[in-house]
């Protein structure tokens, strides 16, 4: 299981069978794609990024290329932690202010 994520806006597609990162030049935004791999295991392994000079593949926390040396285009952080959902937070905060709404509202009553 594949994913191309866009460096830009961070939308995904999911690669099919036979279909790989360079069949495709960017997003539909302009940003470039890197590669995220999941590995037999299932296990996430580590992302990686196209060299805008030569094309190859490198993981995406190095500066450079492993080929050519270049300097590769920063790319943006993603979380691979469902931990850090920010809906987990909201929902706290929401039913807690319901909850006090409640508490507050039979003070008065």
């Amino acid at each position: 299981m594949n994913f191309l994520i866009c460096e830009d806006c961070g939308g995904y597609y999911h690669l099919q069978e036979g279909e790989s990162l360079s069949d495709f030049e960017s997003c539909e935004c302009g940003g470039k794609f890197y590669l995220l791999e999941y590995g037999a295991d299932g296990q996430l392994q580590s992302p990686k990024i196209v060299c805008e000079s030569c094309g190859n593949l490198n993981i995406i926390n190095t500066p450079f290329c492993s080929s050519c040396g270049q300097i590769l285009r920063p790319s943006k952080e993603i979380i691979t932690n469902g931990k850090n959902s920010p809906l987990k937070p909201r929902l706290f905060a929401g039913i807690t202010f319901i909850a006090v709404s409640i508490m507050i509202l039979g003070l008065f009553l």
